[in-house]
């Protein structure tokens, strides 16, 4: 029942999971995927239980770790079940992204089971660390395959909202993929990013604008990759891209359905956790209507108008 009730809640993927097979290598990839990373939560929940009572988790991050091996059936209550590492190994697209696992969370399992993140990475390695993993080819893979299943570039003139250095490049590449042309704008806040968004704008030839409050056009969709776990005031983005969009699309990592990605993404300072709930109750305060749901989780993509 489970996975029938999965397919359904995410039954847009079929748009989106083609581009990204082509990447990654086939449902075969995939399914590795999902295997290695029970096998490194497995890891993770046995190295924090070294250092912890399984029964009083000390920290909310090690609650939530335990939350997860639970959902995941690698802990039962609190009696860890054995899972063994798969026979093959992940796909080569994919070596950052379980590097930078072993790296922030196996290595560091006893410290984030008992003491705050920000005294195990400290803020500017935890930034250092985010900007790594947002540039990886594995997740500049999914971006491009979002954009392509969603046929974001058809839709019109674009904002990527917070969109860094590599967002645009991946958007750059599903419009390649689709074989459209490529209009868009890049929004960020942060002025050291800004700097390096600006020259890469001149070299391919698109707008980027430092802040809200410097944008002085209007667009036929506006992008959300991963902002509003990142935002203080998410419902503050759903605002101020309504007064700027005439169409919104929003992609996620939500709580539900969560994955020891959205561990790493927590222990690399994501604000608050969100709910594909919350997400929409946010949308509509923002007088956004719901036009296509994609997936709900564990990444939650959706298209609003």
């Amino acid at each position: 029942m489970e996975r029938i009730k999965y397919v359904l809640d995410n039954w847009g993927l079929r748009k989106i999971v083609p581009h990204l097979l082509r990447s990654v290598g086939g449902f075969p990839a995939l399914r590795l995927f999902s295997l290695w990373e029970d096998y490194y939560l497995h890891v993770l929940i046995k190295s924090m239980l070294q250092c912890m009572e399984c029964e009083k988790p000390p920290t909310s991050f090690a609650k939530m770790a335990l939350e997860l091996a639970r959902r995941r059936r690698v802990l039962d209550g609190c009696r860890l079940k054995a899972v063994q590492p798969p026979k093959r190994p992940y796909p080569q697209l994919l070596e950052s992204y379980f590097h930078m696992l072993e790296d922030v969370l196996i290595n560091r399992a006893c410290d984030l089971a008992a003491k705050p993140l920000e005294d195990v990475i400290p803020d500017e390695e935890a930034a250092a660390l985010y900007q790594l993993f947002v540039s990886s080819d594995w997740y500049s893979a999914v971006r491009t395959a979002i954009h392509a299943g969603v046929g974001t570039p058809k839709r019109g003139r674009a904002l990527l909202i917070g969109a860094g250095t590599q967002e645009p490049l991946d958007y750059v590449k599903a419009c390649q993929v689709l074989n459209t042309r490529c209009d868009f704008a890049a929004l960020e806040v942060d002025e050291k990013i800004y700097r390096d968004l600006e020259r890469l704008a001149a070299k391919y030839g698109f707008t980027a604008y430092l802040g809200w409050d410097s944008v002085k056009e209007t667009f036929d969709i506006a992008v959300a990759t991963n902002v509003l776990n990142w935002a203080t005031d998410p419902s503050d983005v759903f605002a101020k891209a309504r007064r700027l969009a005439k169409e919104l699309l929003v992609t996620q990592g939500v709580v539900e359905g969560m994955s020891i990605l959205f561990l790493l993404t927590v222990a690399l300072r994501a604000q608050r956790p969100v709910s594909w709930r919350e997400v929409e109750g946010l949308a509509r305060q923002a007088g956004w209507r719901l036009e296509e749901r994609y997936a709900k989780y564990p990444v939650y993509i959706a298209v609003f108008r």
